[in-house]
């Protein structure tokens, strides 16, 4: 019998098959040998957890972002201004559905307007006026 094996609950039986799958865990480590500490197990969960602001999950589902095929598709001036009023609407709304986060979403949004701009000027105008409305919005709601 496997060394792995000492406190299984197969071990001995009939059906015992050693190492078997109580003794191993997913990455083939003896579980005698390896056990995740807390600390590593708190780390798994985070790196688990979807990026709801910056890359959601319904939005990367291929090897491409929507964003990047829509700079592919649109340009750059479409993008930009859709990212433009895209903050806005998360600014709008903010107070009736998901506070904070909505504003994170403001804020990324304009971060991507701010990098797609082109030499638009009035564009540029309208990404500065969003983003001070938005640093507005966040003290309020950080009070």
């Amino acid at each position: 019998m496997d060394k792995s094996c000492a406190n299984c609950s197969h071990a001995g039986t009939p059906t015992c098959k050693s190492p078997c799958s109580e003794c191993i865990d997913h990455k083939g480590y003896p579980m005698w040998e390896h056990m995740p500490t807390d600390a590593e197990l708190a780390q798994i969960a985070e790196d688990m957890k979807p990026d709801i602001v910056n890359h959601p999950a319904h939005y990367t589902e291929c090897s491409l972002e929507c964003i990047d095929v829509m700079l592919a598709v649109f340009g750059r001036k479409a993008v930009t201004d859709f990212c433009i009023l895209n903050a806005f609407k998360y600014m709008w709304r903010y107070e009736h559905k998901n506070g904070l986060e909505d504003l994170q979403k403001a804020e990324r949004y304009l971060a991507m307007a701010t990098d797609f701009q082109t030499a638009d000027t009035e564009q540029e105008n309208r990404i500065i006026n969003m983003k001070a409305v938005l640093e507005i919005l966040m003290r309020r709601v950080n009070k």
